[in-house]
């Protein structure tokens, strides 16, 4: 799964990345995205595509109520289909989702701790690579409207869920889940709401398109917040005490 992420490109830079328009303000950049937060997605409006912005865990129309939105942070893409809370949103509720990269952890035993602690790495886009979007990841997502059903004049909530798919080889030796990474034409393709097939066209991701390293364990805490959490660490070196925490 794809648990946190990165969001340092602004909403302005993402409308030119994707040469789309923009439909929301912009927010703070934050190194250490968490479930509930707010995001930016990439939608199909009236207009043509758009950037807007979404709450990061899928509220499903049908809720009693958003309990359950940290929950659903992503969705496998082998079952989206199938399952009550996304199968409706397959054909016309498609988004896409930039991060400039995302966190994955694998339990592992470090010269420096007394046991296995959960050690973070951090991918991002090999700059060389098709799912490059000038450094940003394009990710598949579906997206939903809800609205509290006891609060007759509560405001509507958007929010999305993004897509995961088997590990590639590489991605494999930390997480054996990945997110469903889009190239230039995936985008297009999954954002077009008369595909009426957008699963069957997901393509594996290649093996050198994600760059991995080690990070500080400072990340597993939603609390820290700044770009240190993404700068490469040596795991041969100590980290003090004081990082390793854990979730």
């Amino acid at each position: 799964m794809c648990g946190r992420f990165v969001r340092k490109t602004t909403a302005l830079e993402i409308s030119d990345i994707f040469s789309v328009s923009l439909d929301t303000d912009e927010l703070p950049i934050s190194f250490n995205v968490a479930p509930t937060s707010r995001v930016f997605g990439i939608v199909n409006s009236t207009g043509g595509p758009s950037v807007v912005s979404f709450s990061w865990g899928l509220v499903p129309r049908w809720a009693p109520d958003a309990s359950r939105a940290a929950s659903l942070i992503n969705a496998r893409i082998e079952t989206v289909a199938e399952k009550p809370s996304f199968r409706d949103l397959v054909a016309q509720h498609r988004c896409v989702i930039p991060m400039d990269g995302y966190f994955e952890w694998k339990e592992q035993l470090r010269h420096d701790a007394m046991k296995p602690i959960k050690q973070p790495f951090y991918f991002s886009a090999r700059s060389q690579s098709r799912y490059s979007h000038q450094g940003v990841l394009a990710v598949a997502g579906l997206w939903t409207a809800w609205k509290d059903p006891n609060q007759s004049n509560g405001q509507v909530v958007h929010s999305a869920v993004a897509l995961t798919t088997d590990a590639n080889d590489m991605v494999s030796q930390v997480h054996h889940r990945m997110p469903v990474l889009l190239d230039r034409s995936g985008v297009a393709n999954w954002l077009d709401d008369k595909n009426i097939n957008p699963l069957a066209q997901i393509q594996v991701v290649d093996n050198d398109a994600l760059l991995v390293c080690a990070v500080s364990t400072k990340v597993n805490s939603s609390r820290n917040n700044g770009s240190e959490l993404i700068e490469p660490i040596d795991l041969t070196q100590t980290e003090s005490l004081g990082e390793l925490k854990l979730f």
